[in-house]
């Protein structure tokens, strides 16, 4: 992609990833007397704009990220539609995600003929970050004061991103789920595999302390360099 494609506010500089429901940009946003910040667009893709399902999805994710305000949740600034297109833009993590930390302190180890993946002291402290990260979005209450069970059902090392000056952020709420949401029922299975609790590999209801599980798998990789489960 060219650079400086617009799309609202905000210039589309280069496109970082792409999923199968949305695509991510590093992105700028100008301003008078020279102002600009760099940031991270999320964009569903343009096929599936029009895709009830999906773009419901996505309302979903923007309406979950405008109530998360914490230092180890990916900050979100805007949503919004131009042209049919959805788009969230969110804080720019300067860093890593821990699937390539751990990969790295793994390949570092193997190279010394030695198993295991980071020290113990770095995987508890970066974990330490994610439980209170997540701590926070379970706890959401309405307006009322109600919780809202909020899960983020899919707590993996790429949605973890560890930032150059040791900042740690969980990212990608983007099949979590409120206790009151209806985009998901019981029955479906949404996250990645390896990491899924028991119930919710069965389809079964989630809670908080599936996350938690897939918290204990994460803390398992970062030890050892593998999955408990393949």
């Amino acid at each position: 992609m060219a650079e400086g494609i617009p799309l609202g506010p905000y210039l589309l500089v280069r496109r970082l990833a792409r999923g199968g429901m949305a695509e991510i940009f590093l992105a700028r946003r100008e301003g008078p007397e020279g102002f600009s910040r760099d940031l991270v667009v999320k964009r569903i893709l343009p096929h599936l704009a029009a895709d009830a399902e999906f773009s419901g999805m996505f309302l979903e994710e923007a309406r979950i990220a405008s109530a998360l305000a914490h230092p180890n949740v990916v900050h979100v600034y805007d949503f919004g539609v131009v042209d049919g297109q959805y788009y969230l833009a969110m804080e720019l993590v300067r860093g890593v995600d821990l699937h390539a930390l751990i990969a790295r302190a793994a390949e570092q180890r193997r190279a010394k003929s030695l198993l295991g993946g980071l020290p113990p002291p770095v995987a508890a402290k970066i974990l330490s970050y994610v439980c209170e990260g997540l701590a926070h979005a379970h706890g959401l209450t309405d307006a009322h004061g109600r919780p809202l069970g909020l899960v983020h059902r899919d707590v993996t090392p790429s949605n973890v991103l560890v930032s150059f000056d040791g900042a740690v952020k969980v990212a990608d709420f983007g099949i979590a789920r409120a206790g009151a949401s209806q985009m998901t029922e019981t029955g479906s299975i949404m996250g990645t595999a390896q990491y899924l609790s028991p119930e919710q590999a069965r389809g079964g209801q989630v809670t908080p302390a599936s996350d938690l599980y897939s918290v204990g798998i994460v803390l398992y990789e970062m030890l050892t360099g593998q999955v408990p489960f393949t």
